[in-house]
């Protein structure tokens, strides 16, 4: 499927209730309400443009420049990490207001080669969607990257400790969820990462008008380690 087509799709399998349920997340904007198990199979109809299946990086930027939601999240799952270019990616950033968009963005950009370094500058931005990216890029490799040594996150945890309650609301939550990941590493982050979460004490992230819980630190590393015995 050709950008047109999938576009055209993409209009057919939005729901009015879907929308009502991303509008309670922060969804703002144009928004048909796809689904994200339509979106995956979409996804998988693009025509690809190498060799890599479900990969368009010129249907990924057709996607983005229609400004609606579902297709900017479409966007990033069919963008080819290898083409996409670090102007390119400053552009999209800038124009990211939903926490769902900036997490399937941060996991497209953490698969560039620039990925790492210009999640150094994210993490320092006083956006609020910008630096949830960061730390959301900070959280794939966490989870992703083997090849990190302990040292490397040491750095972070201290920052996440200063900065997490000064954060805005979003890029709270993804400091939060970045702690997990990485006391998920191993059983000495797992330590020094519920020491700083006991000196952060109460989290308070606003999830608006949704069911969504903030993660207990400590409880949810306890569940992950009890599954991995």
């Amino acid at each position: 499927m050709n950008f047109k087509s999938i576009f055209e799709e993409l209009k057919n399998c939005g729901t009015e209730q879907n929308i009502k349920v991303y509008r309670k997340h922060g969804a703002k904007g144009d928004l048909f309400g796809v689904s994200f198990a339509n979106l995956k199979k979409l996804k998988a109809s693009i025509t690809p443009s190498s060799n890599k299946k479900g990969i368009n990086h010129r249907v990924a930027q057709q996607l983005w420049q229609t400004r609606n939601i579902d297709a900017r999240i479409l966007a990033c799952m069919v963008a080819d990490p290898i083409e996409i270019t670090r102007n390119e990616a400053n552009h999209w950033v800038a124009d990211i207001q939903y926490y769902v968009l900036a997490d399937y963005f941060a996991e497209l950009i953490a698969q560039t080669k620039f990925g790492l370094d210009i999640m150094y500058l994210w993490i320092q931005s006083p956006d609020e969607y910008i630096k949830r990216v960061g730390f959301a890029i900070l959280n794939f490799i966490a989870r992703n990257d083997d090849d990190k040594s302990e040292l490397f996150f040491h750095g972070f945890l201290m920052k996440i400790k200063q900065e997490l309650h000064l954060s805005p609301n979003r890029a709270k939550e993804a400091m939060n969820n970045c702690l997990i990941a990485i006391g998920g590493r191993t059983q000495n982050l797992r330590e020094k990462v519920i020491d700083v979460a006991e000196s952060l004490g109460e989290i308070e992230i606003d999830h608006g008008d949704t069911s969504c819980k903030t993660f207990i630190i400590k409880e949810y590393l306890d569940k992950m380690w009890e599954r991995k015995k």
